[in-house]
């Protein structure tokens, strides 16, 4: 297989060079492998994609050519690269004149346009486009799926009604079509569609007013996720229902956890447009309580995101109220200034992309008395030469308090390194201290001969470092070591104080700095990515974050000293 897919890249660099090559000996399945191995935006996939493009032209299979298209969309990273590709399906499926393949690709230009191009009115037209050509379809997937994304741009655009009718059909669509008897992708694609559109439907509930409908959906999904490895942001937007439902009722010690818990899932997830809303509310709680400095952190990183990824979300509004009160309270014009450009700006985009939602919203601001606010503190912001002259000073030092938190930074990145470097030397110590403290329960409830086995087998299965399989499971683990999942678990929880998901991770961990710490190592060479990958971590955040819950220092800060402590003692 290696060796298939070497051939087909040294073909793809070959004609991406203009040299001839026969890409219809290579199947579609060969090269959809190759380019379903990049995440969404990489361009390097682009390279297979056309590949797969060229075959398609070639045979002139129309359907592979849209799929291509789709794909194409996927990969690139300009956004109006994107809706080229999107046109381009479009127009083939309706020289194809079939239902289902014009409904795929409007679906499809509709989602770029929502999730890309953040034109919400012209996604809506997509959608029922493509609504339109699956009347008939037999195809009650996609047909569901475009009623679920119809529902999600009139949820946003206020058309709450309408889209909790649309978010009703497709709850009830995917809970029918659950069934164990499924393949498990398809069986986890419903169950995602289910948890999706009954969040959704709580979303519509609580813009009206219909709080009870909405805390009842909220609890069913977090009940209905057994598995949170499957359904992560499914989980986080639960949470994040779970806390704005506790504070509407009182419970903010409560409901702080909750959005604690989501803001950690959605920042991992990189859900911006979730987190914000996230943010807002953790701001609200703590302007609430009193902490002034933590609410004002939430509130700037709202505006943070808002401005970064341009989407404008109306429930968060108040954001910006909270900021200019705080401005005014402290007399800071410049920054009241700021934040009154901000929210004047984002309610003429209100005006325009939500004229039936912003008819009803009540504003508790009136944008008269911030335009006169906004004029009165342009006059007074004339820049002066008194005020370069502060800037300057400023500056300098800015660069002043930089060079010393730099120095700051490195004195205690290398009492950490430091710090690992003894931890590693008594290893065992440490190792043969934490056995020594773990107490055994007296009567077991399975044999001393199946527990002594997995033992034993699990130090082969670390010395093979098995664990460097980043999709292993625990019931594949289990096989491995010869049991089932449940005696693995326990094994681990009771004979080795860990469980399944923190001992792959201090496995992983453990390897791979073992591996940096090796004499000459090329590891040290690696890339972040790349060190993720060889000790089976999801992806380089992922690595990073565990390496410095473990080690006490992030795994760049460690290769850099290592680095630097072997060409000291080169010179030497």
């Amino acid at each position: 297989m290696q060796k298939t897919y070497t051939i087909l890249l040294l073909l793809a660099v070959s004609l991406s060079n203009g040299i001839k090559a026969q890409v219809t000996q290579y199947s579609y399945t060969q090269l959809s492998k190759l380019f379903n191995s990049y995440s969404e935006n990489d361009e390097r996939g682009l390279v297979f994609v056309n590949l797969y493009i060229s075959k398609a032209k070639k045979e002139r299979k129309l359907s592979k050519l849209i799929s291509a298209y789709d794909e194409a969309v996927y990969y690139s990273r300009s956004v109006d690269k994107k809706l080229s590709y999107a046109d381009s399906a479009v127009a083939l499926s309706m020289r194809s004149k079939n239902e289902d393949l014009m409904s795929w690709a409007y679906l499809k230009r509709g989602i770029v346009y929502y999730y890309n191009k953040r034109d919400y009115r012209r996604a809506l037209q997509q959608y029922l486009i493509a609504f339109n050509h699956a009347k008939h379809t037999k195809d009650l997937y996609m047909r569901n799926k475009i009623v679920y994304h119809l529902g999600i741009v009139r949820l946003y655009l206020g058309y709450y009604e309408e889209a909790a009718c649309h978010f009703s059909d497709t709850a009830n669509y995917y809970e029918e079509n659950i069934s164990a008897k499924d393949h498990l992708n398809i069986r986890l694609n419903n169950e995602s569609g289910y948890l999706n559109s009954i969040y959704c439907l709580s979303s519509c509930y609580k813009y009206l007013g219909e709080f009870k409908k909405e805390d009842s959906l909220v609890d069913l999904g977090l009940k209905r996720i057994k598995d949170p490895e499957d359904f992560s942001l499914e989980l986080a937007y639960f949470q994040k229902g779970k806390g704005i439902q506790l504070l509407r009722d009182g419970k903010d010690e409560l409901a702080w956890r909750h959005l604690k818990f989501s803001e950690r899932i959605l920042k991992h997830e990189e859900d911006f447009a979730s987190l914000a809303k996230v943010e807002f509310y953790l701001g609200k709680f703590y302007w609430k309580s009193g902490n002034r400095k933590m609410s004002l952190i939430y509130f700037n990183k709202v505006d943070s995101i808002l401005s970064k990824f341009k989407f404008i979300t109306p429930e968060i509004n108040a954001n910006y109220q909270y900021l200019i009160s705080d401005a005014k309270e402290r007399r800071d014009e410049r920054k009241q200034l700021y934040y009154t450009n901000r929210l004047i700006s984002i309610d003429s985009v209100m005006k325009a992309d939500f004229a039936y939602l912003s008819s009803r919203i009540h504003r508790e601001y009136d944008v008269d008395s911030l335009n006169e606010d906004r004029h009165r503190l342009l006059r007074k912001n004339k820049i002066g030469e008194v005020l370069i002259v502060v800037i300057i000073l400023l500056s300098f030092g800015i660069v002043y308090y930089f060079i010393v938190r730099f120095k700051n930074k490195e004195e205690r990145l290398t009492v950490k390194y430091n710090q690992l470097l003894e931890k590693l030397s008594k290893k065992d110590d440490i190792d043969a201290e934490n056995t020594s403290t773990l107490k055994i329960p007296t009567k077991e409830i399975y044999s001393r001969e199946l527990i002594d086995k997995v033992k034993k087998n699990l130090k082969i299965f670390e010395e093979k470092a098995k664990f460097r399989d980043k999709k292993l499971t625990l019931e594949e683990a289990a096989k491995m070591v010869g049991c089932k999942r449940n005696a693995l678990s326990y094994i681990l929880n009771t004979h080795l104080n860990t469980n399944f998901t923190q001992y792959l991770k201090v496995l992983r961990i453990k390897y791979i700095t073992e591996k940096l710490m090796e004499d000459d190592s090329t590891y040290l060479k690696y890339s972040m990515d790349t060190l993720a990958e060889e000790c089976g971590m999801k992806n380089r955040q992922v690595f990073s974050n565990h390496f410095l819950e473990l080690n006490g220092i992030r795994p760049t800060d460690f290769v850099r000293k290592r680095v630097e402590e072997q060409n000291k003692d080169k010179e030497k």
